[in-house]
């Protein structure tokens, strides 16, 4: 993997050396660039000015921010797991948007606290940051030194590869997709650079199970009038936050698609259950036996998952809040590679046609940047009968 992490290295020096170039011949982007530099610094200054730090505590204090969406946040489940495996006595605190999502992916206690994206570096001894990749943004050396020696040198391995990309981090989220392609050709993944960027051992197949409370199971289906059924999960959604004013999402499968396969699959299995999940950007489907749709809070669906026989979905949070229960999918990629984002216990199915355009332009994930319309775009041309044959192949 040495071999792989030194040629990932050398990828991410090479095109960040392109964007560089790029950037410093326009005065317009340098502009921008030291203004948005000029704002963090000052809200960061706001912030000590007016907010007292913490005094030091015995334990080492560790603040985990992720951006993005909720499967980003299922993602990051993984490395705090390795994180803690390396300091068991730490603190480790998770600062994110939405609580609830933190309450849904760390419910059994890997984390010990939730903080919002106000806080102040210096009140902790280690600020880890980032999505696709992660940046140490604050380090402690000499508290991490006394309480936690054995952590430096996996935070010296995480610099090094951090230092070869920092254009990446510096023009997230537009190089995204960039950065994908780089890791997937030295053989790493979505999951793999949260391990490449921190220093931590990680595989994109490494797994952190949830531990589910029996009696909170029990109690979770029978309020969705699930109990004793057999069924299995479908889900048409993006994330919340994505403006779906520019056109049909294009990582969701069209609803012609859906309306067929749910023919197919109860034709062949009539005495198993089609359950609708999804929150407000989710079609509402009229052929499906049990629809969901915003009706599940975010601490309901690793519940649900967990009893279903399988999850069918397109690349979507969804999917790895799946992947925190035993439940595998069939996973629809479209705009998102599946050599990136892909889990090897699920069915990947790859559009045949084109894809592959993530992070292209600014929004990709609503408009197809040929201009297909949606019956026409990459997702379409996986048929509902390639998805029917993968889901009997899990139900047989």
């Amino acid at each position: 993997m040495s071999q792989n992490l030194d040629s990932f290295k050398l990828a991410g020096l090479r095109a960040g050396a392109l964007v560089d170039a790029a950037a410093q011949d326009s005065a317009l982007v340098r502009g921008v660039m030291k203004f948005n530099l000029w704002r963090k610094v000052t809200k960061l200054r706001l912030k000590r000015l007016f907010k007292r730090a913490t005094p030091p505590t015995e334990k080492l204090r560790i603040l985990v921010h992720i951006r993005g969406g909720i499967g980003d946040v299922c993602m990051t489940r993984v490395f705090i797991k390795k994180l803690r495996e390396i300091v068991p006595d730490a603190s480790i605190v998770f600062a994110y948007d939405h609580k609830n999502i933190v309450d849904m992916v760390f419910q059994d206690g890997l984390i010990d606290d939730f903080h919002s994206n106000k806080y102040i570096p210096e009140e902790f001894d280690l600020v880890i940051s980032g999505c696709h990749l992660l940046i140490y943004d604050f380090i402690n050396r000499e508290r991490i030194e006394k309480l936690a020696p054995q952590l430096l040198p996996i935070i010296e391995k995480g610099l090094d590869v951090q230092r070869c990309f920092k254009p990446f981090a510096t023009y997230t989220p537009y190089l995204d997709g960039q950065l994908a392609s780089i890791t997937v050709a030295n053989g790493g993944g979505r999951v793999t650079n949260l391990g490449w960027f921190s220093g931590l051992d990680i595989d994109q197949n490494d797994e952190a199970l949830l531990t589910l409370n029996p009696q909170l199971s029990a109690k979770t289906l029978a309020k969705h009038n699930l109990v004793g059924k057999k069924y299995i999960t479908i889900h048409d959604g993006i994330n919340t936050n994505t403006d779906t004013s520019y056109g049909h999402p294009t990582r969701c499968w069209p609803k012609a698609c859906w309306q067929e396969f749910a023919r197919l699959f109860k034709t062949a299995f009539p005495g198993v259950q089609l359950v609708q999940l999804g929150g407000e950007k989710s079609q509402v489907f009229d052929f499906v036996d049990i629809s969901l749709v915003g009706k599940t809070p975010p601490a309901d669906l690793p519940y649900i998952l967990a009893s279903a026989l399988l999850h069918v979905d397109g690349e979507s949070g969804m999917v790895h809040i799946a992947h925190m229960t035993p439940t595998n999918s069939v996973v629809l990629f479209g705009p998102t590679p599946v050599a990136y984002f892909g889990y090897s216990r699920n069915t990947n199915l790859q559009a045949p046609f084109c894809g592959g355009c993530m992070n292209i332009s600014k929004h990709w994930m609503t408009q197809c940047v040929l201009g297909y319309p949606p019956e026409k775009q990459c997702l379409a041309s996986i048929t509902p009968q390639q998805v029917f044959e993968s889901v009997r192949k899990h139900l047989s």
